[in-house]
């Protein structure tokens, strides 16, 4: 899940100037806004599109800026009604400008502003009518009964206790890869779909794509859009992949132990839980965006706590190699105390947990993908059992490896080309 539009404290009337002049024309223009979710946050709101998932975090005298111009009031008319209430001067053409920058106004007098353009969302025959009932109050009592139901059922039957033994139940390891890979890529998508079900139940479109964290190849659903909506309907929102997770298991867990099937249907169940269950610790790896960074997030009232955090971090870097805080502001100091230490302390475990897991990938999961290549192509030509096994084993490794890089590139092709430049650049010979 991402919510990467979160919003931004941005685009808010500046005091101790004129009314300003709106981008596109003199302060006697009258500006419509575009349908714009507004909500209290705080002691400011928080505004934004819906549709397109920007929003930014606004004072209150923003929120009145916003109310004035629905009201018809030409720029220079809502500058000096706000002179009159508060007795200070507010940039009110600047910040209609910066709202035109972020597609929030429709027109200008008769001049219409360009649409930005955004992806359309997935599934888009999917109504809110057809999934309200995710957002229905009995929805968290069935998922703590699944959790009650799992305790008693692992308690009672510890031998079904979720294991990485289960996910290798025959001997053919291409067989097992492509069959494991096949059912992680359902509940994965479960997953997602149960974040874009919800969102749509909430009014928010949603998008599902394929991304890269770090080493690991995930689906991601974008469901900026519930920004606009309450509390307890975003963490819905956030959690409710985790919720479909944890019902899964118990569904499992419960026809293994009331049917106790036999053979490749009972092998085949056990993956399923292994997998699901041992998924959910992973959501706990906050410092790549997992589901319960998005609630921590939120709870921290942080805008945007991984871009604050790795501003923070490259703060650090520039501060231990080029010494001089002058030349160097902390970005944390913008915010109150609470914010600031939390983005603080994200940082660390932002760091550390990155750290971690490359060590991880560099220490252990390299070293395991070319040994079972290698085992892969040792069975090449013995048998034609063996030979059809390997064969499924480097298809699928290789085209996991295939769509991260693409999926890599596909995001950060921008960063890597601009260094590339950078290299270059710095390598030419300086003529004499």
């Amino acid at each position: 899940m991402t919510a990467a539009r979160s919003p931004a404290g941005a685009a808010t009337p500046a005091q101790g100037a004129g009314p300003g002049t709106v981008a596109t024309g003199p302060g006697g223009s009258r500006v419509r806004l575009r349908r714009l979710s507004q909500r209290r946050e705080g002691d400011g709101w928080v505004i934004g599109r819906v549709e397109t998932g920007d929003f930014i975090a606004v004072p209150d005298v923003a929120h009145r800026v916003l109310a004035l111009l629905g009201q018809g009031h030409a720029v220079d008319e809502v500058a000096a009604l706000l002179r009159a209430e508060t007795g200070k001067s507010f940039a009110v053409g600047s910040f209609v400008a910066a709202l035109d920058d972020l597609g929030f106004v429709a027109a200008i007098d008769d001049e219409a502003r360009p649409d930005p353009a955004v992806p359309g969302p997935s599934l888009p025959w999917l109504r809110p009518a057809h999934v309200r009932w995710f957002l229905h109050p009995a929805v968290p009592m069935v998922v703590a009964g699944c959790t009650v139901a799992i305790v008693v059922l692992l308690a009672s039957h510890p031998a079904l206790i979720p294991s990485y033994r289960m996910l290798v139940w025959n001997r053919q390891a291409g067989l097992v890869l492509a069959v494991d890979a096949a059912i992680a890529w359902t509940l994965i998508l479960m997953h997602e779909l149960a974040h874009l079900a919800t969102a749509r139940a909430a009014g928010a479109p949603a998008r599902i794509t394929i991304s890269t964290r770090l080493q690991f190849l995930t689906a991601q659903t974008d469901v900026s859009g519930v920004w606009g909506a309450p509390r307890r309907t975003r963490m819905t929102v956030y959690l409710a992949g985790m919720a479909l997770n944890v019902c899964v298991v118990a569904a499992c867990l419960l026809v293994l132990v009331a049917a106790d099937p036999h053979g490749l249907a009972r092998q085949l169940l056990c993956v399923v839980v292994a997998e699901t269950a041992l998924a959910l610790p992973t959501q706990f790896m906050v410092f790549m965006r997992t589901d319960l960074y998005f609630v921590l997030q939120d709870l921290t009232r942080c805008a945007n706590l991984y871009a604050d955090g790795s501003a923070y971090l490259r703060h650090l870097a520039r501060r231990a190699t080029r010494p001089g805080v002058g030349q160097n502001p902390d970005p944390s100091q913008q915010y109150p105390p609470p914010q600031r230490r939390a983005v603080r302390a994200y940082s660390a475990v932002l760091l550390i947990g990155t750290a971690i897991c490359l060590g991880v990938e560099f220490a252990v999961s390299l070293p395991a993908l070319i040994t079972l290549i290698a085992r892969a192509v040792a069975e090449l030509g013995s048998t034609v059992l063996a030979t059809l096994d390997g064969t499924v084993l480097i298809a699928v490794l290789l085209a996991w490896q295939v769509l991260w890089w693409s999926r890599w590139w596909a995001r950060h092709q921008g960063q890597a080309r601009s260094l590339a430049r950078k290299l270059r650049k710095g390598g030419t010979p300086h003529g004499g």
